[in-house]
């Protein structure tokens, strides 16, 4: 497998795509501090945290209606 290597376009075009995720996550995450103790806690704080960002992704591609209209 033939890796790319890391141009200055290819870091600004992979930083657009990322940094967004990261940063709302962040603000998800009460600004990147967990609220619990534990490698495993803040794990699963973590996961919910991922889970949330994911929902709410589909739901603004989807829409409510068409979320439910998937759900069931």
């Amino acid at each position: 497998k033939a890796t790319k290597a890391a141009t200055p376009e290819r870091m600004i075009r992979r930083m657009a795509a990322v940094e967004p995720t990261f940063a709302t996550l962040k603000r998800l995450l009460n600004k990147g501090r967990f609220t619990c103790w534990g490698l495993s806690s803040a794990s699963s704080e973590y996961s919910l945290g991922v889970l949330s960002y994911n929902l709410m992704r589909a739901i603004n591609v989807l829409g409510v209606k068409g979320m439910l209209a998937r759900l069931t």
